[in-house]
């Protein structure tokens, strides 16, 4: 990996730029004498060389900051592929550590403020520098003291503020960490908004994020702080020397009008010394910004990699074998000591109670979990000699959790590598039984997936990671509760597939459903970390023992039928849960499709809410945190009108100049102009302290609007997280112009007070005019630097979809030796948008060049009225200074006309994500200053006496009908659960029954019609419990409670979850990124605890014991039957179907029988397991 140094911009074009720069600095220094000349003596042939020298130097200037443009928008893109490498080579259990956002925030956001700092800064810091140097060689010649008073003032500079840049480093590095948290929470909300929306946990996210916009905020005021100090040490130097100028000027020259060509000329150079020194200062914040997120790309490109090199997996069958395995976390749970042989060829199940360590001896095989040396051998080799990418190969991992890529079905499947042919691909899915299925998808093996695209079941899913595992070759196969989702008829059907897959191969197969063991060759049972129980299957089952135990509790639950899970299975006729219609001759085989065609419907895209018009989102964000904007605003309109190179210091100039040439003494006015200079360092001072401040605001205030949006109830559309994330994170595109709209203001009030201190409208003319000219020819580039930007913003969204997809999916990715496939996908995604940011900026640049030339020829017409008499010496000097500080106003009011259609575009591509919320105004009672939000009210709630459903029909966002024409009435207190092969609806009714997939028909709540489900159906109604929920950063009892007031501990007791907390220190444990980590089971009885603590009277549970063990399935069971309220739930597990009071059998997306399991079992027993 490349270092992070200046070498990463070096090469022939950026020497070219180089090269440019200087000679266009050059060029500019000398224009400086020749100005004076003209000032004392002015000749058309001066102003001729004038006009050369300065034309000249924009051209070369503009021309220089193209080509470098160009360097910085390339190296951007190697420096995000490096940041991406190291981020994607950390090992698992760190980059699990990790939220998503963060990982976005630190590879998309800090590589891209880099570049802009760059581009822009860095040029212009640059430039300033070369400048200074160049106008103190200059002046030296002009004026000998210069030799010495330009290196004294500028080692005062560094003396004064040295001191304070390791602060302004710490602080901004502190500032830059609050920032990632801040995203962290950001994408971790809009991830699981359907856990958030279901939950009621909209205020405790926008609290959150509050919480963590006041980090934000009090870190920027220590960095502001700093920077003021700063501002003012400096700024008093530098003005002083301009002070000393003015006042020594008017000693030495007065009465010598033949000195006044050299003071101008010393004045001109002097005020470019300081004006430089003042640009640096002001791009102090943005410099700041750049040192912090160059520090911490540097902490990303030093981060821990996952070891390189190693020997091969030895060839031929591979045993596992395990000695002493103490493997775990950091600070949590551990493996006790286990030693454990799987001989080559052979099936070892491992059982156990949920957290009892079944997954960290899986994941010890592929070293998702680092052993010690000396406990794991695969193959007969120590996993810690053997290439990680090689092990990996070796070792196909299936777990109970899929992650789905932001891809196409047949990527997902090859996980973006090119080695795998279409056709192993299509004999995976032939395999499984999908081919028609596949067939019914929109593009088929194209079909987009994940969140985007086509919404898949978490059944579907763990049959897409089947046919991962199916186009490779592998010596161990790791079932994690690989089939926990799926009916019997389909874990069969799976299990044959697989069978040629783990011929003459090791299995590993980590289970709770006792019949998804029934064909391994040997047992182990484990628990609380420890090796309770080991030997062949059959031994053991006729054993006094823990398994003994665990096989007859299953024969209990299943009311004797023993496991049996494929014979003569009953296909129902009828549709309505009241009337069962079978065919008992009909029968279903191994042959027999698993999934089937869907019906579809055209999905029109719902109309949204009208995004708003740009001028009124600037006017409210530019008047949002006024007492931070508006001051910060003000004090940098007095620094652009009495700054170095502002209108009135050009006024009081001229003055002094003009006295001078006739002989006076002009005391007063140079008094005037040094303390204005000296006022000057004030004003910026309080502007670093409040401008910043707005800024960040501003900024959160627009990523709050659109966390607020994607959480709140009544929510349309899905769009990718990642996408989501980028685009808020691109926010500062509206910011930057609503600050272009600021400077605009400062421009038209120099062209007043031009106008108003020189008497002379002309002058106003002068600089309006150019300012207006710069207007002018950006709207004649505007739809070009539009186009380019929506291009660019559109790639960035795409690379954030890319990239956020396959970080989530992470361990999906490393564990199938998959990162450089996926690495090189997100190459090929981030070349696309490299080009758009290359086409963005060259166009930009040029524009924003067309003012700085604009600027030299306004100048040169200055000085030509000067020649021809049209107006006075001061007035000249008035326009002269005051150009060059409107130099930086012609691009801003340029940019203002450019920047629109970017502005806009991401204005309408956001609006959609922040919902009918406006994007500018706090939610009411959030203060993002104090971190101050309100609290949840309490939901309304209406007693269930009876929910119906009339020709119910589920409809997801992609026009995929998951179920319909049901017909249902479940009285209160009912436990209803849903059985069916995977694809058959389940999970698509409960969603609708949440409020989270739009229905047609009827659904009646105590008789009457619901006719809002995104609010009415959620708690106190309706609490719903999701297939794969979602833990959010925070302690235990945050995720239970989610902010609002709820009985936490019972809750918690009632999921069977209180042992859990005890062992990890208790309610105020912290789970998630930085966390305890959580094993699946326990992740889905939190979500049950959540959705428990609400009190609602209806839990709607989609499969939530699917990852656990037999006896904390049945104690789960029992204790929602003690509570008394309403269940309707999903499960193909026995053990669940038989204490429902009834089962309702789906099939093919309609009911095809209801009532008590003990009658349904003869026929639909191949459902259950």
């Amino acid at each position: 990996m490349r270092a992070l140094s200046w070498r990463r911009l070096g090469g022939a074009a950026s020497a070219v730029a180089v090269t440019a720069a200087v000679v266009a600095a050059v060029a500019e220094a000398v224009a400086a004498t020749v100005v004076g000349e003209v000032a004392a003596g002015p000749t058309s042939a001066l102003v001729g060389v004038l006009a050369v020298l300065l034309l000249g130097s924009a051209v070369l200037d503009t021309a220089g900051r193209v080509l470098f443009s160009t360097v910085v928008s390339r190296a951007e893109g190697r420096l995000r592929a490096d940041l991406l490498d190291a981020a994607l080579g950390q090992p698992l259990p760190r980059l699990e550590d990790q939220a998503v956002g963060e990982l976005l925030d630190r590879v998309d956001d800090d590589s891209r403020q880099l570049a802009q700092l760059f581009r822009r800064i860095g040029w212009e810091t640059g430039r300033a520098l070369l400048r200074s140097v160049l106008a103190w060689i200059v002046a030296g010649l002009v004026f000998w003291p210069a030799w010495i008073a330009f290196p004294l003032v500028a080692g005062l500079i560094v003396l004064v503020a040295r001191p304070l840049t390791g602060v302004i480093a710490r602080a901004k590095v502190a500032e830059e960490v609050a920032w990632s948290d801040h995203s962290a929470q950001l994408e971790e909300a809009i991830a699981g908004q359907d856990d958030v929306r279901t939950s009621l946990g909209q205020p405790h996210v926008i609290a959150g994020s509050a919480a963590r916009a006041a980090e934000v905020l009090r870190r920027v005021q220590v960095v502001s702080l700093t920077a003021t100090t700063v501002g003012l040490r400096t700024g008093f130097v530098a003005h002083a020397l301009l002070g000393v100028v003015a006042v020594g000027g008017v000693w030495l020259v007065a009465g010598d009008p033949g000195g006044v060509a050299a003071l101008v000329s010393l004045w001109i150079l002097v005020t470019a010394f300081v004006s430089q020194v003042d640009a640096i200062v002001d791009r102090m914040p943005d410099i700041q910004a750049g040192v912090g997120a160059l520090t911490r790309v540097a902490s990303l490109l030093r981060a821990e990699q996952e070891p390189a090199g190693g020997r091969p997996v030895p060839s031929g069958p591979a045993g596992v074998r395990l000695r002493g395995l103490t493997a775990g976390y950091d600070g949590g749970f551990r493996l006790g000591g286990i030693d454990l042989d799987v001989p080559a060829g052979t099936t070892c199940a491992l059982l156990g109670r949920t957290g009892s360590g079944k997954s960290t001896v899986a994941k010890v095989l592929s070293r998702a979990v680092e052993p010690d040396r000396g406990q794991v051998f695969v193959g007969g080799q120590d996993v810690r000699d053997t290439g990680l990418d090689d092990l990996r190969r070796a070792v196909g991992v299936v777990t109970q959790r899929t992650e789905i890529l932001a891809a196409s079905l047949a990527e997902n499947v090859a996980l973006h590598d090119p080695a795998v042919p279409r056709s192993a691909i299509e004999r995976a899915v032939s395999a499984l039984g999908l081919d028609e299925w596949v067939a019914a998808l929109p593009d088929g093996l194209d079909t987009r997936l994940g969140s985007g695209g086509v919404t898949l079941s978490a059944g579907e899913e763990q049959l897409v990671a089947f046919a991962r595992l199916l186009v490779r070759d592998v010596a161990v196969v790791v079932l994690d509760e690989a089939t926990a989702r799926m009916d019997p008829r389909t874990e069969m059907r799976v299990t044959r597939a697989s069978r040629a897959l783990l011929a003459d191969r090791t299995g590993i197969v980590v289970a709770h459903r006792l019949s998804t063991i029934r064909r391994a060759d040997a047992v182990a049972v484990l628990e609380d970390g420890r090796l309770l129980q080991h030997g062949a299957r059959e031994r053991l089952a006729v054993e006094p023992g823990r398994y003994a135990d665990l096989l007859a509790a299953d024969r209990d639950d299943d009311g004797g039928t023993g496991g049996e899970v494929l014979g003569h299975v009953a296909h129902g006729g009828g549709h309505t849960a009241t009337a069962t219609a079978t065919r008992p001759g009909a029968t279903a085989t191994l042959e027999t499709p698993l999934l089937h065609r869907s019906a579809r419907r055209t999905v029109t895209a719902e109309q949204g809410p009208r995004p708003p018009a740009l001028w009124r989102t600037v006017l409210r964000l530019a008047f949002a945190h006024k007492r931070w904007g508006l001051t910060g605003g003000l004090m940098f309109t007095l620094a652009t009108l009495a700054g170095a190179t502002g209108v009135v210091t050009g006024w009081l100039w001229g003055l002094v100049a003009e006295s001078l040439q006739s002989g006076a003494a002009p005391w007063g006015p140079a008094l005037g102009l040094t303390g204005v200079l000296l006022l000057f360092p004030l004003w910026i001072a309080v502007a670093f302290r409040t401008y910043p401040r707005w800024w960040s605001a501003v900024t959160l205030r627009l990523r709050l609007a659109v966390l607020r949006g994607q959480t709140m109830q009544h929510h349309s559309g899905r769009a990718p997280a990642g996408e989501v994330v980028a685009r808020a994170l691109d926010s500062d595109r509206m910011v930057l112009y609503v600050d272009r709209w600021v400077d605009v203001t400062n421009a038209v009030l120099v062209v007043v007070v031009a106008g108003l201190v020189s008497g002379d409208v002309r002058a106003a003319l002068v600089i309006g005019g150019f300012l207006a000219l710069c207007a002018a020819v950006a709207a004649l580039g505007a739809p070009f630097a539009g186009r380019a930007g929506r291009v660019a913003a559109d790639a960035r969204a795409r690379f954030g979809t890319a990239l956020g997809s396959a970080l989530e999916s992470v361990r999906t990715v490393k564990l199938a030796a998959a990162t450089g496939a996926v690495r090189a996908h997100l190459g090929r995604v981030d070349a696309h948008r490299v080009r758009a940011t290359v086409r963005e900026y060259r166009v930009r640049t040029l524009l924003e060049g067309v003012p700085g030339l604009l600027m030299q020829a306004a100048v040169v017409l200055t000085w030509s009225v000067y020649l021809t008499g049209g107006w006075t010496l001061a007035t000249a000097l008035l326009l002269s200074t005051a150009l060059g500080g409107a130099g930086f106003l012609g691009q801003v009011c340029a940019a203002a006309v450019t920047e629109a259609p970017i502005a806009r575009r991401w204005l309408r591509a956001v609006a959609p994500f922040a919902g009918p919320a406006d994007l500018t105004r706090l939610p009411d009672g959030v203060d993002l200053v104090s971190g101050a939000a309100p609290e949840p009210e309490p939901a309304p709630r209406e007693p269930l006496r009876r929910l119906s459903l009339e020709k119910v029909t589920a409809v997801h966002h992609d026009g995929t009908v998951g179920v319909e024409g049901v017909d249902l009435d479940i009285d209160a207190g009912a436990l209803v659960l849903l059985t069916g092969e995977v694809g058959s609806g389940k999970s698509s009714l409960l969603a609708g029954l949440a409020g989270l997939v739009a229905h047609e028909g009827v659904i009646r709540w105590n008789g009457r019609a619901v006719s809002d489900p995104q609010r009415f159906l959620r708690p106190g109604q309706v609490a719903y419990v999701g297939q794969v929920p979602r833990v959010l950063s925070g302690t235990f009892g945050e995720n239970v409670a989610l902010g609002h007031r709820r009985p936490v501990a019972a809750a918690v007791d009632d999921a069977r979850l209180g042992r859990d907390v005890e062992a990890a220190g208790g309610p105020d444990a912290v789970v998630g990124h930085r966390g305890i980590r959580l094993s699946g089971g326990q992740v889905q009885r939190l979500a049950m605890a959540r959705a428990l603590a609400t009190g609602a009277e209806l839990i709607v549970a989609d499969d939530v014991s699917s990852a656990l063990d037999v006896r904390t399935e049945i104690e789960l069971w029992a204790a929602l039957r003690r509570r008394g309220g309403t269940v309707v739930g999903a499960s193909t597990k026995r053990a669940a179907l038989a204490r429902a009071d009834r089962v309702v059998v789906l099939e093919r997306g309609r009911v095809a029988d209801e009532g008590p399991w003990s009658e349904l079992a003869a026929r639909w027993s191949h459902l259950a397991g």
